[in-house]
């Protein structure tokens, strides 16, 4: 497949200039607004109330194959991004592969079509920046850099952007899969069902179970909370100071994934 072909299956670009975009973040340097902040709490409101219901009412999926998901695609640019993630400690690496499975099941659940390459290399590479905390700087650019140097040495220039664009708005409540493109929404969808069970009753329990097993989670709280803390330290008005403010940091310390069946 030529690089004009993969990049027409890939789809358009978002506006790099809304809000957690790359150009909002080249301008901003990732610093909210006190409109911005007010915008993201209504959708955080929204979020707690989705996953309280969630967890009361919601039936587990059948009947959608997900049996190939434990197992990435095996291409250049998916082994390079598994050697670019192993910089991380354990918690945050075992938080990357479950991430990607959850994000690549989520999408085969909602039919949605997405390259399943570049959705693993966001999984694996979206918390890479988080290893060391740089003062002024939004973490998502360098993990956006590692992910678009596994894409250059894999001879996927034209995922480049897509990768970036994505990497860098995961991070931004309320993202939407028709404004921030299905890369970047189901990234956060991902991570966001390790974090704090949203959407996890939207998988197969025997999946998440697997998952789990895989990639164990009991490291997960004493690597991801620190490492938020640093970066809300890092970026005071910064979108991981924001989720800070509003109890994001309880909400991963209570959550139970997998959940019940």
């Amino acid at each position: 497949m030529s690089g004009h072909e993969r990049k027409d299956r890939i789809g358009p670009l978002p506006d790099p200039d809304r809000l957690g975009g790359p150009g909002w973040l080249a301008e901003t340097g990732g610093q909210l607004t006190r409109q911005q902040r007010r915008r993201m709490l209504v959708q955080s409101l929204r979020t707690q109330r989705e996953l309280f219901s969630q967890r009361l009412r919601r039936r587990r999926p059948s009947g959608v194959d997900l049996t190939g998901v434990l197992a990435f695609p095996d291409s250049r640019i998916v082994r390079d991004a598994e050697d670019a993630a192993k910089v991380q400690p354990p918690g945050l690496l075992g938080h990357a592969y479950r991430t990607a499975i959850f994000a690549q099941a989520l999408a085969l659940v909602d039919g949605v079509e997405v390259d399943q390459e570049l959705l693993a290399v966001c999984g694996l590479l979206h918390d890479v920046g988080l290893v060391t905390a740089v003062t002024g700087e939004d973490f998502t650019l360098r993990s956006a850099a590692s992910a678009t140097d596994a894409a250059r040495q894999a001879g996927r220039e034209e995922a480049c952007d897509h990768l970036a664009d994505a990497i860098i708005v995961h991070t931004t409540v309320g993202v939407d899969p028709d404004r921030d493109g299905v890369l970047g929404a189901y990234l956060q969808f991902g991570a966001m069902v390790d974090l704090v069970g949203l959407r996890e009753r939207h998988l197969p329990h025997d999946l998440v179970t697997k998952t789990v097993a895989a990639h164990p989670r009991a490291e997960l709280v004493g690597s991801i909370l620190p490492a938020i803390r640093s970066e809300a330290r890092a970026v005071p008005c910064g979108r991981f100071a924001f989720l800070r403010s509003v109890g994001f940091s309880p909400a991963v310390r209570l959550a139970s994934v997998p959940s019940r069946p």
